[in-house]
């Protein structure tokens, strides 16, 4: 395929992708929206109630993100086997989907119900975490409901059906936030709970979206006709080994990025309860606008992975390098918005008046100038991962991650803060740095990945479910 040909073939990659990715942007959102909610929730109690709530969710969320990775190549392995027309291989990967679900959600919920003693160790403020205790204690109720929530995701993103999931996703946000002020005030004879409202509203959230999700599956084609629910208990362990294989160093290069930012704000949580609540709600505003380059990414998964399940290997270049294409237009709005209007975004999640106001505000700002610095290299990156775990190729890519996020972001980050004495929004000036050589390296491989494919040097899918 001459040059030309392969440009033209790219730009007719981009309506397909950008097609699939709206919606699967949308779903995002309002998932990131509950967790956005929440912390809003907890700036209206007080900064306080926003930096213990906050400290105690980073208790969590790597153990989320760790099965997020896990079970997130769910959708590109079932995109394989329905263009390799294999729907009943997409049945058994969401049955062993679940029953992975079920267990890690369950095992995840001690170290969770410890989460305050475990801050306590790793040197936070000792008040600050004794008062996210019962937050813990709610928000380790749902997390088996949020894995299996997952699990249901995944499965329906990879037949390409967004409409299901969005419709649970609408659902749960709406009664998050109507719970929210319900439990945390006490409203219409309810015990004020505060913090802990909060955790057991989004809980009840995610009990409630499993439900509604599972109904539509169960239900609704294409997943009916596959019988989805016929004995889902029963562990097949051929193909549950192949989903660890590759889905283990997929988890890890989650926990690489998203531990990151968790170990910085740790770090940044050192200078107080000001930068505690700046490194929340920067955070927060990372992850919104990272919902754009995250849908794009698991549109790319998904069409790279069924292009690959069916033999197709001009697809497969033309969906991976649209996706990096589409990711640059994607960063520019993104990086205007984050420049411009850092004080304003800020400001959503601080009460006027609040004492710790001007404090947190002078560290968010410059942290939110850095956000916008590094759009397009943490595009870039989520995107080529997406793009390699459509072709089942995950370790490597794990073992890159480690070195940038770990070695490069945090090392650089600590060392500028801790030694140089550079204060907090150090810390996130070397993310950007380890999110950039880490686009970098993964565009690389993308590249030699294909060429290695077209030479003959490669199969297009080194594992595969069988």
């Amino acid at each position: 395929m001459s040059g030309m040909e392969t440009y033209i073939s790219i730009l007719r990659a981009m309506p397909a992708l950008l097609k699939l990715s709206g919606p699967i942007a949308l779903g995002q959102l309002v998932s990131i929206s509950i967790l956005t909610a929440d912390f809003w929730m907890m700036g209206q109690l007080s900064a306080r109630d926003l930096a213990s709530g906050s400290l105690a969710v980073r208790v969590y969320q790597p153990l989320y993100f760790l099965v997020l990775g896990l079970l997130s190549i769910i959708s590109s392995m079932v995109a394989q086997s329905i263009g390799a027309e294999r729907p009943e291989i997409a049945r058994r990967i969401f049955r062993q989907g679940l029953i992975l679900a079920v267990f890690l959600g369950g095992f995840c919920m001690l170290p969770i119900l410890f989460g305050a003693k475990i801050l306590v160790l790793l040197g936070q403020d000792r008040d600050i975490a004794a008062y996210g205790e019962t937050f813990l204690i709610y928000a380790a109720i749902g997390f088996p409901f949020t894995m299996i929530f997952l699990t249901m995701r995944f499965f329906s993103l990879g037949h390409r059906r967004i409409g299901p999931q969005l419709i649970a996703s609408i659902l749960m946000l709406v009664v998050n936030m109507a719970l929210n002020p319900i439990l945390a005030y006490g409203l219409y004879g309810m015990p004020e709970m505060g913090l802990a409202g909060i955790a057991l509203a989004t809980s009840i959230s995610y009990a409630l979206a499993c439900l509604i999700l599972g109904i539509f599956i169960g239900l609704l084609p294409p997943f009916r006709e596959t019988r989805p629910y016929q004995n889902w208990w029963r562990p097949d362990f051929g193909l549950m080994k192949t989903m660890l294989k590759i889905g283990a160093p997929n988890a890890c290069i989650v926990v690489s990025e998203t531990g990151m930012f968790i170990v910085a704000a740790f770090i940044i949580g050192l200078f107080g309860a000001g930068a505690l609540a700046a490194v929340a709600i920067a955070n927060q505003i990372a992850a919104v606008v990272f919902m754009f380059p995250l849908a794009l990414s698991q549109s790319c998964a998904i069409m790279v992975g069924q292009s690959a399940g069916a033999g197709r290997l001009s697809d497969v270049s033309a969906y991976g390098w649209a996706g990096g294409l589409a990711g640059i237009v994607i960063a520019l709005p993104l990086t205007l918005l984050l420049a411009l209007f850092p004080e304003a975004l800020a400001g959503i999640f601080l009460r006027d008046g609040d004492v710790l106001i001007e404090q947190t505000l002078a560290i968010v700002v410059p942290m939110l100038w850095i956000t916008a610095l590094f759009q397009a290299s943490d595009g870039a990156q989520i995107i080529f991962t997406a793009n390699l775990r459509g072709l089942n190729d995950t370790r490597m890519p794990a073992i890159y991650s480690l070195i940038c996020f770990w070695g490069v972001g945090l090392g650089s980050g600590a060392y500028m803060a801790l030694y140089l004495d550079w204060g907090p929004v150090s810390v996130w000036s070397g993310l950007a740095l380890g999110l950039t050589i880490n686009a970098l390296i993964l565009t690389g491989r993308w590249y030699r990945q294909l060429s290695l494919i077209k030479a003959g040097q490669r199969q297009l899918l080194e594992t595969a479910a069988r």
